[in-house]
This record gives C-alpha cells, sequence and structure tokens, in this order.
C-alpha cells in the first residue's frame, strides 16, 4: 500500500513538473515583466502618449518574434529588453543572478554558454557582400569580429568572434546578432561575458554600428582614441597638467562612499589654484548629489580661482552624473565636452526600485522604476548634448586644453 501510494505521489509529482516544463518558456517570462512594468510611470506615461493598444500590438509582435526564433531560450533576455525600451525608461533593468556566477568554470557549465552559436569561417579567406558587413573591434579592443550574413536568415548578421582578450569566448562563437528591421536599423543582441543577451537598437554609419560601441578595423586608424579610458584608474583624482591647469577625475558620486569622496574633496580644493580647471566625469554613472554637493559649492564660490572651467562627458555618464553636469553648467563659466550623456534622467534617479520581480523560467531579475522627474523626462534615453563636441581623432584631454587655449 505504501509502494502504492509513493508511485501514485510520483507520477502526480512527475505530471505537474511535465506541465510546468511545456508551460515554463520566454513568453512566459515576458508576460510576467510586462505585468509588472504597468506600475512603471514611464508605461502610464508610454499608454497616455501612444495608447494601451500600441504597446499590446507591440508586444504581441514580439511574441511571434520568439516563436519563430530557434535560440528563443538564449535570446529571451534580449526579447524581454526590447519591449521594456519601447517606455523610454533606462532605469527599468532585466539582469540575470550575477551572484551565482563565480568562476569562468560557472560560466562554461552554464546554459547560456551551451547555447551560444558556433559558426566555422575560414578567417584568412573573409568575403563581404555589402556595407554593413566586415571586420570589427569593440571600442576596447578585446575582440575582432567579422560580421556576415546569416546563410540560414538573410535578414540577419551574426558577428562571429576571429579573436579575444578573453578567456569565456573563443573563435566561431557568436558574439552578437543584427536582426534587421528596416534599411537603417536592427535589433541588437549582444552577448556578455557570462553570454548574457542584452538589447541595443542599432544603426550603420561610417563604419560604426551606432547605439553599440563596435568600430570597423579600418576606421580605428581614423578614430583612435577610446573615450572610456581615462587617465586613472582611482574614484577620485587630481593631476596639475600645468601652471595655470588643474585636472579633477569624479568617477563615481555613490552614497555608499560620501565619507570618502567627502575627504577627497577637503584635500583637494585647496590644490585649486589655477586659472582653469578640468573635471572629469566620464564613466560616472551616478549616485547623489550629496556626493557632489561640496565639490560643487565651491565652484560656484569665489574661493574658486578659475576662470575657465571644461567638464568632460560621454555616453557612460549617467543619473546623478547628469545631474550634476546640468547642476555645474549653469555657472557663466563652463562650458562642456566630449559626447552625449547616457540618458538615465526621467525616471527613477536617487532611488532603488522596491519593486523587484524575479522570473518564473528563466530566474532574470528586473527592477521596475518607481519615480518619475518631468523637468528632465527631455533628457531620457537621448543625454545631455555637451556644448562643443570632441571627436575620437585625438586625446579628449588636449583637445579641451586646446579649446581653452584659444578661447580666453
Amino acid at each position: 500500500m505504501k509502494i502504492k501510494f509513493l508511485l501514485v505521489s510520483f507520477f502526480v509529482f512527475l505530471g505537474s513538473f511535465n506541465a510546468k516544463s511545456q508551460s515554463c518558456n520566454c513568453i512566459t517570462d515576458l508576460d510576467e515583466i510586462a505585468k509588472a512594468v504597468k506600475k512603471a510611470p514611464s508605461y502610464k506615461d508610454g499608454v497616455k502618449e501612444k495608447g494601451e493598444s500600441f504597446f499590446e500590438t507591440e508586444l504581441a509582435k514580439i511574441k511571434t518574434e520568439i516563436t519563430s526564433d530557434l535560440l528563443q531560450a538564449k535570446n529571451c533576455s534580449a526579447y524581454i529588453q526590447k519591449y521594456l525600451s519601447l517606455f523610454k525608461d533606462k532605469h527599468l533593468s532585466l539582469y540575470p543572478d550575477y551572484s551565482k556566477i563565480k568562476s569562468q568554470k560557472d560560466v562554461f557549465d552554464s546554459e547560456l554558454y551551451k547555447q551560444t552559436q558556433f559558426v566555422k569561417i575560414d578567417s584568412n579567406n573573409l568575403k563581404f557582400t555589402d556595407d554593413v558587413e566586415g571586420v570589427y573591434n569593440d571600442v576596447y579592443q578585446y575582440y575582432k569580429v567579422a560580421l556576415i550574413k546569416d546563410s540560414a536568415n538573410s535578414n540577419q548578421y551574426l558577428g562571429v568572434i576571429l579573436s579575444s582578450k578573453s578567456g569565456l569566448w573563443k573563435n566561431g562563437q557568436v558574439k552578437f546578432i543584427l536582426k534587421k528591421t528596416d534599411d537603417k536599423s536592427c535589433d541588437g543582441f549582444f552577448y556578455d561575458d557570462v553570454h548574457f543577451a542584452k538589447y541595443n537598437k542599432v544603426t550603420y554609419n561610417e563604419n560604426k554600428l551606432i547605439g553599440a560601441e563596435w568600430i570597423k578595423e579600418k576606421q580605428i586608424k581614423l578614430e583612435p582614441i577610446n573615450p572610456f579610458i581615462v587617465p586613472t584608474k582611482k574614484k577620485w583624482d587630481y593631476q596639475k597638467l600645468d601652471e595655470e591647469t588643474d585636472y579633477v577625475y569624479l568617477g563615481t558620486f555613490s552614497g555608499m562612499l560620501a565619507y570618502e569622496s567627502d575627504t577627497f574633496y577637503r584635500e583637494l580644493i585647496p590644490k585649486l589654484k589655477g586659472k582653469k580647471l578640468i573635471v572629469d566625469v566620464r564613466n560616472n554613472t551616478g549616485g547623489g548629489e550629496r556626493s557632489y554637493n561640496m565639490f560643487l559649492n565651491f565652484v560656484n564660490s569665489n574661493a574658486c580661482a578659475a576662470k575657465q572651467i571644461a567638464v568632460i562627458q560621454n555616453t557612460k555618464c549617467a543619473s546623478a552624473g547628469e545631474h550634476f553636469i546640468l547642476a555645474i553648467r549653469k555657472n557663466p563659466l563652463v562650458k562642456t565636452f566630449g559626447e552625449n550623456s547616457a540618458g538615465f534622467m526621467g525616471y527613477g534617479y536617487g532611488n532603488r526600485s522596491s519593486i523587484t520581480v524575479k522570473t518564473s523560467c528563466f530566474n532574470y531579475i528586473s527592477e521596475i522604476t518607481e519615480n518619475k522627474y518631468p523637468a528632465f523626462k527631455m533628457y531620457e534615453t537621448v543625454g545631455i548634448p555637451p556644448d562643443v563636441k570632441l571627436l575620437r581623432d585625438k586625446d579628449w584631454i588636449k583637445q579641451v586644453i586646446a579649446y581653452l587655449d584659444t578661447n580666453k
């Protein structure tokens, strides 16, 4: 009798497990996130602007794309991110539980790694048939890929690894996929170092994938500067460039490091005696205004000797980093240089979301924004443009110094 009961229990468990396996797929996770995002102010703003039917239609289109993708389990996160991107809220996030990945072995043993495509190509005999195809490097030149048309799908391209400085990628693996949406743009599915898919809207222009930092090899000779490399590995730093020029790097405004940043400012401020002050906030992804107010108050006071103040920004300057830019540029002595900032301003700034969703199938984690800032919505996703755009042909700090010297 006991054996019979155990057998019945086993088959009940097996049946429920199989039922879950059959229903547990990418669309299940997408529906869970689509339900959760309705709590976000960016969703409500989007519905007010475009109507709920617009998002329902787009959601249905994405589901159709998913069902036709043979790699839907691997690419699921990118499809969900594509849906979230419709709300133009960069604080909406989706990511795996990175805490469970502690070694290369964990990556190699993961389903994401095992699902990565492999394409056999002859790197010594590459032939390209259109302008988009070619040999590309990422901006850090860690990876070199051959971007080729997918032989199995004429509407997409594959970025196939030719060489890698990372032990997590091997020659022949597909580093990213571009799915053509029209003549000018593509949906980009880019795989990070744990082979997790991330979504970016991409266009091709001047030998570059705009929207992702990939550039053709021949263009690197014309644009050799990586704007994400700064002249220090410290979170905050100071250098005296010449008798008249002070350089300050502010790499974070993290509230968790407010004591450390205040200590840095107290030691820094007595050193700032030059007529020119360069403030570099590249790669500063934010924090809170508490962590920059001391420095900002000094710059705006009569105690600041600088008569010319330059702020250098890039596309990785986000959230509180961007609010700092807007605050300091109110000073008439300030000019900003570089490229548009990241555009994390209209929603979620300064508040860690209390709405966290973990999906039931692939265990993605999503943080749903709860706050909005209408005064800054114009910068969301597009970023803050600089007063002076810097090109990637020469060192950015040298370009700024040259500008200050000729525009006294």
